[in-house]
């Protein structure tokens, strides 16, 4: 567990909004398993806000790209919402092993990261670095 939270710590994309959206989701994952019952239901809320948010962030980044993967990678999105949802209610109904939430939150985020935001990211540097805006300072 301890290589994966320290991967987390270091992901890196060069897109500021991502990264520190993956920094803040992260920091929160980390708080989890220090939690008290009374807190992790408002500390589940707070961890679904930012990833809410987040999310329509990197939709818009690949909607105003045109991005292709863009339908599969908000699929993604919506199942992520869903787990957290049924770990929210599993949690709050005292019927869940918060270290076996946290690592699953947190494998997630390590898959995530690696299978879609990475190629994400990659498309939008190399998109910005083509950008009409771009090409004319260079001339």
């Amino acid at each position: 567990m301890s290589d994966l939270i320290a991967d987390l710590r270091t992901q890196h994309y060069d897109q500021p909004a991502m990264d520190k959206a993956h920094h803040r989701f992260t920091a929160l994952l980390g708080a989890l398993p220090l939690a008290t019952k009374q807190a992790i239901p408002a500390l589940l809320a707070s961890l679904r806000r930012e990833v809410i948010d987040h999310f329509d962030q990197e939709e818009r980044f690949m909607q105003m790209t045109g991005y292709e993967r863009y339908d599969a990678h908000r699929e993604q999105h919506q199942l992520f919402l869903k787990q957290l949802d049924e770990y929210q209610n599993v949690l709050e109904s005292d019927g869940a092993d918060i270290q076996k939430v946290h690592w699953s939150l947190c494998q997630w985020q390590h898959d995530h990261e690696k299978i879609w935001d990475e190629p994400l990211a990659s498309f939008l540097n190399y998109n910005a670095s083509w950008h009409p805006h771009h090409i004319e300072e260079a001339s």
